[in-house]
C-alpha cells in the first residue's frame, strides 16, 4: 500500500492480540493500522478454519454462480450475485452481471469458444487514496485527503492451462471439479498464477569507511539520512533473474501521487498539484484500468515543474496493451532511483528508462547501494538454490530508517545470548532474507467451461450452511 505511513507493525508471528493506548503517549498511525490488522487477521482466519479456504452460504446468497452465455453470445458468460468467502475474505457480488462487464476487472481476456477453460475468482486488496477515489476528500476543510481505504478486489478470470506470456508452467484442465479441488491438484494452479518460490530480499546498513561527513547525527551513526523514511523497495517488470525483472525504489513509500489531467504538447503535461516533485526524478506514468490489471505504468524522466506543468524528457507513447476505451495516463507517481550512487547502476537505469536490473547476491556479494548506507540485495532462497525463483510486477519489500537509532528496522540473525551475531570483518549485522509483503493473491475456482452447442458448465463452488439453520426468531 502505497500511503504516505510510518511504519507496518502487523507481525502475525507476535500474536498480539489488541493494541492498548496509554495516556499522554505519542498516537501513530501505525498503532491504529495494526489494530486494524489484528482485528483481520482474526475474523479471516477464524472464517476459514470455520467452513475452508473458500465456500459460500448455502441458498439465494450463494453468489459467483456461473451460466453459460446465449446461442448469440458464446463469448460470455453470467456472474451471479451473492456472496462468497476466499481465505476468510469476503466477497460481494451485488448484481447479476457478465464476465466482459466486470467493475473491477477492465477489458478481460477474450474467450475462445473451441476451449475449455477454468473460471477462478483472483481476490486481492488494493489501497484506494483519494487518487482513485475523490469522495474519500473533506471538502469542508478545503479537499485534502485524510485518512486512505483499502478495497476487496474480486475478478472472475480464466485460464485454458496452457503456456502463456505470465506462466510457462501448462497445468491440464481435469474431467471433473472433485478432481480439480484435491489439495495437490490445486496448488499446481495456485502456482501458476502466483508462484511459491518468489524471489527474497536482504536490507543493511553498510558501516561507512573513514566518514568525515559532518552530518552525520552521531559518531557512531550508520544511516546518514536526515529525515525518518519508510524505503519501499517495489518490482517494476517481472519475471525470473536473466529475463529482465526491473525494481524502483521510494523513500516515502512510493506515497508522492498526482493527477495527470491533460496532455498540452508531447512533452508538456497538466496536473492537479506537483507536491514532492521536482525536475530530474523519474515519474511512473499509469491509469487504474493498469493497476487492476497488476501491470507496470511507464518511467519517464521529468525535467521540468513550473506551477501545474509536467515538462518530460521524452514523448511518451501509449502503450500497446492500454485500450482505446481507457483514458491514459491519468496519474504520475514519484520514484527516487535517479539519486543511487552506484555509477554502474545509475546507467542501468539511463538505459532501461528509469527501472534498476535485479541481480541476486550471496553472502557479501551482490548488494546494491541504495542511499544513506543502505544496500539491498535480492537472493534465492538458500533451500531451492537449483531452482529458478520468480519476482511478480508489484511485489515489494519496506524498510522504515530512523535517525534516532542511524538505523534501519530490518530481521536479523540473533545469538544464544539473544544480540544481534555481526560480521566478523565488517561488524555489520547479519540481516535475514525476507519474502516480499504482498501484493497478496487469493484463489477459488468457480467452474470448468467446455465448448459445445450451448457451452457446458460444470460449478465448482462450495457451500456451506449456516450453524444456525433456525428459520424462525
Amino acid at each position: 500500500m502505497k500511503g504516505d505511513f510510518s511504519r507496518d507493525t502487523f507481525d502475525p508471528s507476535k500474536h498480539f492480540s489488541r493494541v492498548l493506548q496509554q495516556q499522554g503517549r505519542v498516537l501513530l498511525d501505525a498503532d491504529t493500522n495494526e489494530q486494524t490488522a489484528i482485528l483481520l487477521h482474526y475474523l479471516r482466519t477464524l472464517v476459514t478454519d470455520l467452513i475452508g479456504p473458500y465456500a459460500g452460504p448455502e441458498g439465494d446468497d450463494l453468489g459467483f454462480g456461473i451460466s453459460q452465455g446465449s446461442d448469440s453470445d458464446n463469448k460470455n458468460f453470467s456472474i451471479g450475485k451473492g456472496r462468497y468467502y476466499v481465505k476468510g475474505i469476503l466477497c460481494e457480488n451485488d448484481a447479476d452481471i457478465t464476465y466482459q462487464n466486470q467493475e473491477d476487472y477492465p477489458n478481460p481476456p477474450d474467450l475462445d469458444p473451441e476451449r475449455t477453460y477454468l473460471i477462478y475468482l483472483d481476490v486481492w486488496e488494493r489501497h484506494i487514496t483519494a487518487l482513485e477515489d475523490d469522495y474519500i476528500r473533506e471538502k469542508a476543510l478545503g479537499g485534502p485527503d485524510t485518512a486512505s481505504r483499502t478495497k476487496v478486489i474480486w475478478q472472475v478470470k480464466i485460464d485454458d492451462g496452457k503456456e502463456n506470456e505470465t506462466s510457462s508452467n501448462e497445468v491440464n484442465i481435469p474431467d471433473r471439479c472433485s478432481e480439480l479441488m484435491k489439495h495437490e491438484a490445486w496448488d499446481k494452479w495456485v502456482n501458476r498464477w502466483q508462484p511459491t518460490k518468489r524471489g527474497l530480499l536482504k536490507a543493511r546498513i553498510k558501516r561507512p569507511e573513514g566518514s568525515t561527513d559532518p552530518c552525520l547525527t552521531a559518531p557512531d551513526a550508520k544511516y546518514r539520512g536526515q529525515e525518518n523514511q519508510l524505503y519501499r523497495i517495489e518490482i517494476h517488470k517481472g519475471g525470473t533473474v536473466g529475463k529482465g525483472p526491473t525494481f524502483k525504489w521510494s523513500r516515502d513509500n512510493g506515497s508522492v501521487a498526482c493527477k495527470v489531467l491533460k496532455q498540452l504538447s508531447a512533452t508538456e503535461w497538466m496536473v492537479e498539484k506537483v507536491i514532492g516533485f521536482e525536475s530530474g526524478i523519474w515519474i511512473e506514468l499509469s491509469n487504474d484500468e493498469q493497476e487492476l490489471r497488476g501491470e507496470p505504468g511507464t518511467l519517464v524522466k521529468l525535467t521540468k515543474v513550473e506551477g501545474d506543468r509536467f515538462t518530460l524528457e521524452l514523448a511518451v507513447n501509449r502503450p500497446d496493451n492500454i485500450s482505446a476505451t481507457e483514458k491514459w495516463p491519468t496519474k504520475a507517481r514519484r520514484w527516487d532511483q535517479h539519486e543511487i550512487k552506484n555509477p554502474k547502476h545509475r546507467n542501468e537505469i539511463d538505459k532501461l528508462d528509469g527501472e534498476i536490473p535485479v541481480t541476486e547476491g550471496q553472502d557479501d556479494k551482490g548488494w546494491i547501494e541504495i542511499e544513506n548506507g543502505i544496500e539491498i540485495q535480492f537472493m534465492k532462497d538458500t533451500k531451492d538454490t537449483e531452482d529458478e525463483h520468480f519476482y511478480r510486477s508489484g511485489d515489494y519489500w519496506l524498510i522504515p530508517a530512523r535517525v534516532a537509532t542511524g538505523d534501519i528496522e530490518w530481521p536479523v540473525k540473533i545469538d544464544e545470548q539473544g544480540k544481534p551475531e555481526l560480521e566478523l570483518e565488517t561488524d555489520n549485522k547479519i540481516p535475514l532474507p525476507q519474502e516480499p509483503l504482498g501484493i497478496q493473491h487469493y484463489y477459488a475456482p468457480l467452474a470448468i467451461l467446455r465448448p459445445g452447442n450451448n457451452d457446458v458448465v460444470e460449478p465448482c463452488r462450495c457451500e456451506f450452511r449456516p450453524l444456525n439453520s433456525c428459520n424462525q426468531l
